[in-house]
This record gives structure tokens, sequence and C-alpha cells, in this order.
């Protein structure tokens, strides 16, 4: 199968190694967060209607959850990335968003010509993207949370898995959004705490350790800790965790979740996703929940090949 817009990776491969050295620095930047029990948690509730989402588009600074009800049929996710300096989400809708549409559309078709056209057209502003967490991959019907310390600020939150041949954060309506949500996080400090977690695990370059605690059977608090980040083309190592069941093909699964296959993320998913954090810059911390039945599960990063780069893993969950 041919690579996803290979054009597309080289010419942006310098743009996603130029914003790694922004994002370690946001990274290390977060403060730990102050630990009293009284402070309130920064709740954003956001629900997937149809292919957009429907929440708040204004939310306090510092720690927040961002809970996703995806109480639709299919597997989404909600990436959180801070916008650069001047730049609005509109642009960020048709400048970006509508062409990767426009790409995999030629791509599909099999017009080389016009995806090396297309191609040149990504704005440089790009590069400024800091990428910050959010809840990962989730099956339809499924509620998932994830907390990330959050300066003031625009941001964008975003599904782009696809259906049909169509990115879901694509409307072929002009001037409308589609799953792209814009955030204002206001100077207002929340207040809120880091979430108590039952495990936490480390991700690298070299692949998941868990450090401390362990998952168990019921709802699970998952503390993640970037302890450095690389580009994989265009994004980040991450943690998404899928159940696991006799028919699974873990291959099938590790390959769909490249999304710069020209069928990867196609719905319908491989697996039942349950939840997950995606990349944050080195240094970030992120938390996840995820309910879990006993049984077996994967995690894997959002990275082209993830079981040859070490970014695999089988959990066992006991009664």
């Amino acid at each position: 199968m041919k690579s996803f817009i290979p054009q597309l990776t080289a010419a942006l491969f310098v743009i996603a190694i130029a914003g790694c050295g922004d994002k370690t620095a946001t990274g290390a930047d977060t403060p730990a967060g102050d630990q009293s029990e009284t402070a309130s948690q920064n709740l954003l509730e956001l629900d997937v209607a149809g292919m957009l989402f429907e929440g708040p588009d204004e939310i306090a600074s510092g720690w927040t959850t961002i809970r996703l009800n995806n109480m639709s049929g299919m597997t989404h996710f909600a990436l959180v990335y801070r916008l650069p300096d001047g730049v609005t989400a509109e642009q960020v809708r048709d400048e970006a968003a509508n062409l990767f549409q426009a790409v995999l559309t030629a791509q599909l078709e099999g017009d080389d010509e016009k995806v090396a056209a297309l191609v040149q057209q990504f704005p440089a502003w790009t590069a400024d993207i800091v990428y910050l967490g959010g809840p990962g991959f989730v099956a339809g019907a499924t509620t998932t949370e994830a907390t990330m310390y959050l300066e003031p600020g625009d941001y964008m939150i975003e599904c782009y898995v696809k259906t049909n041949g169509f990115l879901h954060n694509y409307n072929p309506t002009p001037g409308e959004f589609g799953m792209m949500h814009p955030l204002t996080v206001t100077e207002t400090d929340s207040g809120a705490v880091e979430p108590d977690a039952n495990v936490t695990i480390a991700v690298s370059s070299n692949g998941y350790e868990t450090t401390s605690g362990a998952f168990r059977a019921g709802p699970n608090t998952v503390r993640v800790e970037f302890a450095d980040q690389m580009a994989y083309g265009l994004v980040g190592h991450d943690a998404h965790i899928f159940r696991l069941e006799d028919d699974t093909d873990t291959d099938a699964v590790a390959t769909w979740m490249d999304f710069m296959l020209p069928h990867g993320q196609e719905t319908p998913a491989p697996a039942k996703f349950v939840g997950g954090v995606h990349d944050m810059p080195a240094g970030s911390v992120g938390y996840f929940t995820a309910d879990l039945a006993p049984g077996e599960y994967g995690m894997l990063a959002e990275i082209p090949d993830p079981k040859s780069k070490g970014l695999f893993t089988t959990i066992t969950v006991s009664e």
C-alpha cells in the first residue's frame, strides 16, 4: 500500500522537527500544581454530535479536564493544541484542515501531480502549533477524560479520523467547522489540581514504562509522563489503549493508527479503544481515564509502525 501523501511527509518533516523545539520548551515550564483537596475541577464537557463537537468555547486556565462524551457510533478523539500567536481558528480550518482534505482526495484519486502541487501550499505557521494532549481514541458509546495544564491563549480541539474518504475535521459547507472546536483559555486561574492517579507510565522514544501503581478493573486514572518527544513525520509519541479480543489483529490496529496511510484511521476502527492521551511536549504530564473490564488490552502510540519503534505493549487487568 502506498504511504499517504509521501510528498507531504517530506515537505512537512522539517516543519515537524522545527516544532519539536517549541514543544519541549513549553512542556518544561508546566508547574506541578497545588494539591489542595478543596480546589475545584476545571471541567469542559465536550459532546460528539454527528460530525461536530458541542461544548463551551471558553474555560479558565490551569489544570483543565476535557470530558469527551462519544455517544456516536464511531471512534473519535479530541486532540488539543495551542494556536500560534496571530493565527485564527478560521485560518487553521481553511489553510490546513481543508487543504489536508484536498490532498487526501487527490491521493485517493491517484493524482500525484495534484498532490505535489497542493502540498506546497501548507503554511509555515504550522511549525508553531504546540500539541498539548487531550482525550485519545475512544469507541462510540464511551466517555473518557484527559487532563492537561493550559496556559491562557487560543486553542483548537480536533478529531481527524476518516470516514468514506473524508476527514472528520472537514466540513463541506464553506465557512463551517467540522470536528474542530475553537477554545479560548482565559487569564483567570481555575485553581484546579492534578488528578490522583492509580498508575503512572513514562513514555519516550524508547517505549513505555510503568513507574508506579498498576492498571486495575474498573475506573482508572492514568498519569502519563513524557520523558522526551520527537516527530514521527507529523505526530509525536503518545498512549492509546484498546481492548484485546480473541480475534483482534494487533498488526492491523498498529497499521490503522498511521494517519499517513490512505486508509489509516478510516472508520470502522479494527478494535475497541477505551481512552488515552495525545502527544505532548517533552517534560509534560497528562492524565486520562479508562474504565477497564478484566481482560487483555493493548497500548500503542499514534505513529507509523509503533511496534518496530517499541511503542506497543500489552496490559493484563485482573479481576
